[in-house]
């Protein structure tokens, strides 16, 4: 049987178990909240799946891996209790390649954002699966997770061994998790993360320095007029840090582009996810706002250090506010509570990514496009700290991080049968 034949065959059996598992996952809430998470009930669905099967669940704790805490790529402040880590390996009969397909089961808060779909729900609408975490990455890793079994039930004579792996606290840029895998598993000679990509092909992705901006004011609104003397105002500040922000996007764009962003109108774009001051209602007082925040991402692009990228941030404010001293005669403060996402890329040449463009060209028919992903992620976490080829590869979804997020179930099928005909090719038969 040719290996197209195989691959067809194998998913019309398990094309309605992929449809089921993933919306059992979705159904099980596991938000990440920094410090914590909720991620335990779905890592025990997905090991009670495994060993239902025959198959092997190592479920950890974080706080029980050797070296991790000590690691310089560790994060601190992150709470692992009742956050396992969980793996599966199915060995191979020798000579061939290893290969990971890792993914994360923490999804983002569900926040304040109204849905006209339930989040929990699961619920299918012209060819769409909508729930908290469909794209971002429940779908593509319980389809992952049903690839998997069929490898092992189907009884396929790989020759390089085939790792299973869902990691808790990757959102909220975590990523602690996954440098566990990597420090307690065995060495893989490569790896998918199956992130949305559009059935595209990414051996990059985009960094990110995550900023809180802090603007203080001083008096209030009935003290305003009241003499000569200039009261500072976090709201004015705020509106004079947002009409020169293009000024930033500017400064950013004329940095060097690698080759795999040249085709992306904003290669490192600059963006504005929260703004804050004073609270809403009637139960807040009429008052200028003692306190206002605005959480400022800048995304980086290979080859860029936080350094370089910190430098522009400070560089531009220092710069506007030299152009406007009446109304910052206080510096705002620039935190950082999360940890910077390092920028990543591997050789779009190495075999990884070719064997994958034409395992994805020959399942559907779709020739891919190998680029770097638009979003952060953890494969620096692979590509970087441990020196792996990997790559993002997944399916095509919608409103990730939003109300009625969403994944396109053929494009999952698709996603389903190309990663089987590439793990065939990467891994070898017998």
């Amino acid at each position: 049987m040719k290996l197209q034949e195989l691959v067809d065959s194998t998913f019309v059996q398990y094309k309605d178990e992929i449809v089921q598992v993933m919306q059992d996952l979705i159904r099980i809430p596991s938000q990440n909240m920094p410090p914590t998470g909720e991620e335990k009930a779905c890592q025990e669905y997905i090991a009670g799946y495994l060993t239902r099967h025959g198959l092997s669940a190592d479920m950890y704790s974080l706080d029980d891996v050797e070296g991790l805490a000590a690691h310089p790529d560790y994060w601190p402040g992150r709470e692992y209790t009742d956050r396992p880590n969980l793996t599966s390996v199915l060995e191979g009969g020798g000579g061939g390649r290893s290969l990971l397909l890792t993914g994360h089961c923490d999804t983002v808060a569900l926040g304040e954002n109204e849905w006209s779909k339930p989040p929990f729900g699961a619920e299918i609408h012209e060819g769409r699966l909508y729930g908290l975490g469909a794209t971002d990455m429940k779908g593509p890793l319980g389809a992952m997770l049903v690839l998997f079994k069929a490898v092992a039930e189907q009884g396929v004579p790989l020759r390089g061994s085939l790792v299973f792996e869902s990691v808790v606290d990757e959102e909220e840029a975590g990523v602690n998790a996954t440098i566990a895998g990597r420090l307690r598993g065995s060495p893989v000679d490569g790896a998918v993360i199956c992130e949305a990509t559009d059935l595209d092909v990414y051996p990059a992705a985009r960094g990110a320095l995550i900023t809180n901006v802090i603007f203080g004011s001083q008096g209030t609104w009935l003290e305003v007029g009241r003499s000569d003397e200039k009261k500072l105002d976090a709201v004015e500040q705020i509106g004079i840090f947002l009409t020169h922000l293009d000024q930033l996007r500017s400064l950013r764009r004329g940095r060097p582009v690698p080759p795999l962003y040249q085709a992306y109108p904003d290669p490192a774009p600059v963006s504005v996810t929260k703004i804050y001051a004073g609270g809403w209602g009637p139960q807040v007082p009429i008052a200028v706002p003692p306190i206002g925040r605005i959480e400022l991402i800048l995304q980086a692009l290979p080859g860029e250090s936080r350094a370089g990228v910190l430098k522009d941030l400070n560089d531009w404010l220092d710069c506007i506010i030299e152009q406007n001293e009446e109304s910052f005669a206080v510096r705002p403060e620039l935190q950082f509570a999360r940890r910077w996402m390092h920028p990543t890329a591997m050789d779009p040449a190495h075999p990884l990514v070719s064997i994958l463009c034409e395992s994805v060209a020959q399942a559907t028919g779709h020739q891919p496009r190998v680029v770097g992903a638009p979003y952060p992620c953890d494969l620096w976490a692979l590509q970087r700290t441990f020196n792996i080829p990997s790559v993002v590869f997944g399916p095509r979804g919608g409103n990730g991080h939003a109300a009625d997020e969403y994944v396109e179930l053929e494009s999952i099928f698709s996603l389903w049968k190309s990663l089987l005909l590439f793990v065939l090719r990467w891994c070898g038969m017998e």
